[in-house]
């Protein structure tokens, strides 16, 4: 075994980076240092901020240029902090980048206001000949980053994340074979683009997508994904052919419904999915789901849920209490439940009702262990929904109502939820305020 398995990369980091400030260890640290093998040596100056780095330099002359070799290079926030101009910054990533030697596996650059589109372009022309395996671009100008084509050459890339970006392919790309995640915020492109690149990349298994171009219908088809999370506005949304998917998180914002389905979202969007496990639906996504109306059995997909998020779930609006209670109902091995409430200023009669026949006619909760309730207030449907909870769940072990400030009442409340019917004799009850 080498000896140098079993070294602490990150401690040996910290103290290198302490010997670069102390002058007095510089000689006999620095050949102590240039004894190790070459793959820890890159390890310790991967683990050094990049100023760091490059002040190796004046640890002896056989230090002059190790950093060049460096192959992580991060040129965000706090590589900015460390100078008074953006513009000298530039000229720094620019000396950085004609003195580097080898591949650069990793590379990230958040653009400050005062660089231009030529030099990210000039920069994008260099790492297409680094081989990178990990590529980050954060653009915060108000403009959106027109990617160039240099880009799409990286036949490497294995993570790609892009912020405030226009996204547009040659025609001649052939897709990143070797891409596994793929992070777009706030990134602009033609959706019938975007569904040719999902095709082209056979090894991607995490996939977000915020608050970029909507969608009339986003059709994901990827036989390896298994992460899938989205925020921003779609008419229809299809997990078509997603066998390995596991985890969903989906918010859609509240325009742009598609009201003329004629058969249920539900089947739709659960096309096939027989390995989800993790289940987040927030903003509109309840309200979507169940347009169409509710199919008497529930999609395949749900049978081995075992977590399960609703956010911004209005306890005002009985559709979309009632669409949440058919979920939560609709998986056998649910386990852990979370509840975002969203504020109600009156009480809805239908819901209360709703969930108070729910309560005496539900057991379908077997597996449930947890509950927790975010922005709880107190409200009667609110309560009702702990009522239906605790009588419907003999495995419950934990209720945690969390409060944002405006329920003053936690210890009592927490009183009278024990006195509740419930299925699970052993069940704590837990309250925070904000």
């Amino acid at each position: 075994m080498c000896i140098y398995e079993n070294l602490n990369i990150s401690l040996i980091s910290d103290l290198f980076s302490r010997v670069v400030y102390n002058h007095v260890y510089i000689t006999m640290t620095s050949t102590t240092l240039s004894n190790l093998p070459c793959n820890v040596l890159d390890k310790i100056l991967g683990g050094l901020p990049l100023k760091d780095a490059v002040k190796t330099s004046i640890l002896s002359k056989d230090w002059t240029y190790k950093w060049v070799t460096r192959a992580e290079l991060d040129f965000r926030s706090e590589f900015y902090t460390y100078f008074n101009e953006n513009q000298e910054a530039m000229k720094i990533i620019y000396q950085v980048l004609r003195l580097h030697q080898g591949p650069i596996l990793k590379f990230a650059l958040e653009r400050p206001d005062l660089i231009c589109d030529r030099d990210i372009d000039n920069w994008m022309l260099f790492l297409s000949k680094k081989n990178v395996q990990e590529l980050t671009l954060q653009i915060f100008t108000g403009s959106e980053y027109h990617l160039p084509s240099h880009l799409f050459t990286f036949k490497q890339l294995r993570h790609l994340r892009l912020e405030m970006c226009f996204f547009q392919p040659p025609p001649n790309f052939k897709g990143f074979s070797n891409l596994i995640s793929v992070n777009l915020q706030h990134v602009i492109f033609d959706p019938s683009i975007f569904r040719n690149l999902i095709t082209k990349c056979p090894l991607l298994e995490s996939l977000m997508l915020t608050r970029c171009t909507a969608f009339d219908i986003l059709e994901i088809d990827a036989p390896t994904l298994k992460c899938f999370d989205f925020l921003g506005t779609s008419k229809s949304i299809c997990l078509k052919n997603v066998p390995m998917l596991r985890t969903v998180v989906v918010c859609l914002n509240r325009i742009f419904m598609d009201t003329s389905s004629f058969s249920s979202n539900l089947t739709k969007f659960f096309h096939f999915v027989p390995s989800l496990e993790a289940l987040e639906l927030g903003g509109s996504s309840l309200e979507y789901l169940t347009m169409g109306g509710i199919p008497e059995n529930p999609p395949a997909a749900l049978n081995n849920v075992k977590s399960l998020c609703l956010s911004d779930m209005s306890f005002g609006n009985v559709e979309e209490v009632s669409s949440a209670v058919y979920l939560i109902t609709s998986c056998p091995k649910l386990q852990e439940l979370a509840i975002e409430c969203e504020a109600v200023g009156i009480i809805m009669e239908p819901v209360i009702q709703f969930l108070r026949t729910k309560a005496i006619s539900c057991n379908a909760m077997k597996l449930l262990k947890s509950v927790e309730m975010r922005y709880f207030i107190g409200f009667e449907m609110e309560i009702e929904f702990v009522k239906f909870i605790l009588a419907s769940a003999p495995g419950l072990e934990e209720i945690f109502i969390w409060s944002s400030g405006q329920f003053h009442r936690g210890t009592q409340m927490m009183d009278e939820m024990k006195q509740f019917h419930r299925k699970s004799p052993n069940v704590r009850f837990k309250f925070e305020e904000m």
